[in-house]
């Protein structure tokens, strides 16, 4: 379920003023390793929609979500909205990491329409709009410095957030996404 704030839809994984404490914890979508974690009261406050919500992200990527409306990915077009490129440190190589998660091509139609940042990387030049074919999910692991910098203790090998590799996409027309209906 797509939560508001006013009239503009706010992504799953958006994390709210009221989320902002952080901790190291075991996380199941981690594989139980310890992980930063946050705390949940999604729909509480403002959203904070240029941090990702560290749970809910790695839900969504553990767990083949949508990053807008939060429901499942498997069987469905799957869309990256992202100016990624392609990275060398990707598991077996060279491949597009993204910490966004997937999308619904409707909610990718959603997403264009109301995310300023998005907007500018359309106006920029830098959006690339790729379906995607064929993906998997990696755990960031934080340094102990970003982990000092979150929960204010040095704990080096915490997972941070997921990222996707996509491993096999086609690159879409902006115009594409026009003709997706509503999720």
């Amino acid at each position: 379920m797509t939560l508001y704030y006013g009239n503009v839809p706010v992504p799953f994984t958006a994390s709210w003023s009221s989320e902002e404490a952080m901790t190291i914890a075991p996380c199941r979508y981690a594989g139980a390793r310890p992980a930063v974690c946050q705390a949940i009261s999604p729909g509480v406050g403002r959203p904070l929609f240029a941090k990702p919500h560290m749970v809910r992200q790695r839900q969504a990527m553990a767990r083949d979500l949508c990053n807008l409306c939060g429901r499942p990915l498997k069987g469905r077009t799957k869309v990256s909205l992202s100016h990624a490129s392609v990275r060398f440190n990707a598991a077996e190589g060279s491949a597009v990491l993204q910490v966004e998660p997937l999308l619904h091509r409707e909610c990718a139609a959603v997403s264009v329409r109301h995310c300023p940042s998005l907007q500018r990387d359309i106006a920029e030049g830098r959006l690339d709009v790729r379906r995607v074919t064929r993906s998997r999910v990696q755990l960031a692991q934080l340094t102990g410095a970003a982990t000092m910098e979150f929960c204010g203790v040095s704990r080096p090998g915490t997972v941070g957030h997921a990222k996707i590799e996509i491993l096999s996409s086609v690159s879409m027309p902006l115009e594409w996404l026009q003709g997706a209906s509503s999720p």
